[in-house]
Parts: C-alpha cells; structure tokens; sequence
C-alpha cells in the first residue's frame, strides 16, 4: 500500500460533547493507531461502529492546530519507516 494511502485526517473541529478538538482519522493499520495513541498530545481516541473511522480528541493543553501537525509529522514518519527482517539485523550485528 503506498504511503499517502495508509491514513487520511480530517481537520480539527470542536468537538460537539466536549471542550476540546478533534479530528477524524482512517486507518486500518495498527502501529499507526499506536503512535497516535502514545503521543501526550491526544487525549482519546473513540471508533466509529459505522464508519471505522476514529475520533482523535486533542489534549486541551495544546494547541490544536499544532497537535495536528505533529500528529501527521509523526504519522508521515511512520508510514515511510523501513522495517528490517530479521536476517538483516543480525547480518548487520555480525558486520559490526
């Protein structure tokens, strides 16, 4: 799957139930659910049943455009992240 097409973000909103921004993110891929997850910049994250999509509740101590583009910095960071087979790593520590 290509990059660009791994997750797509909406632009954030107030969010209508409570204080705070957010924004809505699709993605099917796990590990960039958990980067998302573990930045302190995010306070929740809640699932559609009906779309899949997720609802990316910003922190209120931060600011939420700024949240966002950190979030899709971390998100473009992890989609272009080359994960080595383990052949490889060891391959490496043998020449090192």
């Amino acid at each position: 799957m290509e990059p660009q097409t791994r997750f797509s973000m909406g632009i954030p909103r107030a969010y209508p139930t409570e204080d705070r921004y957010a924004f809505w993110l699709t993605t099917g891929d796990k590990k960039l659910l958990a980067v998302v997850r573990g930045m302190n910049c995010v306070a929740a994250l809640k699932r559609s049943r009906s779309t899949g999509r997720i609802v990316v509740q910003i922190d209120d101590s931060h600011d939420p455009d700024e949240a966002w583009h950190w979030i899709r910095a971390e998100l473009e960071q992890a989609v272009n992240e080359v994960e080595l087979d383990d052949i490889w790593l060891d391959a490496i520590k043998w020449i090192l």
